[in-house]
């Protein structure tokens, strides 16, 4: 993992290779790793008076099973929902209600299995009762108060990303204010509050419509991950099957969290104007917070070799759209860059 960071240091920094020679990039790069096992890369960069910090998780897609695909996806969306003390108001009546929204649903998830032999106004009632757990659960909602917080102190560019063996999440913040940062994501790192899980499941649910059901290129993509992977869950889509995204629950996710969001198991990058001796003082502050916990064990399915040519053919209403790919080694082989 601190290997593909380090290569996405070099893409961040690309641009100084003119200003400097990598010997003279990489003399401003230090690192550290807390008493919890989490570690952290800092680049001294002091042309201008601002810092951007990125945490690498090393979990994505790949390590959901069949059932609770799109998870690792749905939980990036969580990350800025905030925890007991930021992004909510009274959190020991808020976490009762929202106990009462998990019951709701699985209630209703438990009548929508019965299929055709549901019982239609038993379901109208279940989902009435689903949607007005939701609304109670709300009213303990802060919108928007970690983005909101971060935008008043001036800072930029908030937004997270999720890929079949990563997920991270970044913002940028003027220098003097990246005491900010460290309290905002230790926060959501220790405790975090899955509020609003089943409404930002829905988002998701659209963005899968959106960029996979509604599009053709996106329909083919996708097949062609099921026919290049036929073990490995390279072959699932990061998205997620939309019947796991409806069957989800926030039990599903704060077992995933528990379990892949160990210390051990997250850098975080800092580069800009800052001293590394005071981004120290203030993780061991605030991270070390976070107990310490196992790695999680490797992925065990190896992609058995390919013994021939792999075809998937789409009849859709588009233009014809021609995909070619083929394996490679993997990110720690020697012929990796190449």
């Amino acid at each position: 993992m601190l290997r593909r960071v380090l290569l996405l240091i070099g893409v961040v920094t690309g641009t100084l290779a003119a200003a400097g020679s990598f010997e003279e990039i990489q003399s401003r790069i230090s690192s550290f790793t807390l008493k919890n096992g989490m570690t952290f890369i800092v680049m001294e960069r002091h042309q201008t008076p601002v810092a951007s910090f990125l945490t690498y998780a090393d979990v994505g897609s790949v390590q959901e099973v069949k059932g609770i695909t799109g998870l690792a996806h749905i939980f990036e969306h969580m990350a800025f929902k905030g925890s007991p003390t930021l992004g909510g108001r009274n959190y020991a009546e808020e976490r009762n209600a929202l106990d009462r929204v998990d019951q709701a649903f699985l209630a209703l998830r438990d009548e929508r299995r019965q299929g055709a032999k549901a019982d239609a106004q038993k379901l109208k009632d279940l989902e009435a009762a689903f949607q007005a757990a939701q609304e109670g659960a709300g009213k303990f909602v802060v919108k928007n108060e970690y983005g909101d917080a971060i935008e008043r102190a001036g800072g930029r560019d908030l937004n997270a990303g999720t890929g079949w063996d990563w997920t991270r999440y970044f913002f940028s913040l003027p220098s003097n204010s990246a005491e900010l940062w460290f309290f905002l994501e230790s926060e959501h790192f220790l405790h975090p509050v899955m509020r609003e899980f089943y409404k930002e499941k829905d988002v998701v649910m659209e963005e899968r419509r959106m960029r996979t059901e509604s599009q053709p290129i996106g329909k083919l993509v996708e097949e062609t991950m099921h026919a290049a992977f036929k073990a490995h869950s390279y072959g699932e889509p990061v998205l997620g099957h939309m019947s796991d995204l409806k069957e989800i629950t926030r039990a599903d996710a704060e077992a995933f969290f528990k379990k892949y969001y160990q210390p051990s198991n997250l850098v975080s990058v800092i580069v800009g104007d800052v001293d590394p001796t005071r981004m120290r003082a203030l993780a061991e502050t605030y991270f070390e917070r976070i107990p310490s916990g196992p790695k999680p064990e490797p992925l065990r399915t190896v992609e058995p070799p390919q013994q021939g040519e792999y075809r998937v053919t789409l009849r859709l209403q588009s233009e014809r759209i021609v995909l070619m790919g083929y394996h490679k080694p993997d990110g720690n082989h020697p012929d990796d860059a190449v």
